[in-house]
């Protein structure tokens, strides 16, 4: 039963990662890779979205270590 316990909270883990890495990315290729910056109320979404992942990947990250 562990094993499918951590299972599922690395792949909470991974999923978290993802989600920070790509709404990271939509961040920062504005200023810093030559693209458009998002309209103000997408960048606010995508702000949220960062912060969503990276609380999700740290939780699930820490469940999957502690079990």
């Amino acid at each position: 039963m562990t094993s499918l316990v951590r299972l599922v909270a690395g792949a909470t883990g991974v999923v978290g990662l993802v989600v920070a890495l790509g709404s990271g990315y939509l961040i920062v290729r504005g200023p810093f890779l030559g693209g458009s910056l998002l309209a103000p109320r997408p960048l606010l979404a995508t702000l949220g979205a960062f912060i969503v992942g990276i609380v999700v990947m740290a939780w699930g990250l820490t469940q999957y270590v502690r079990l």
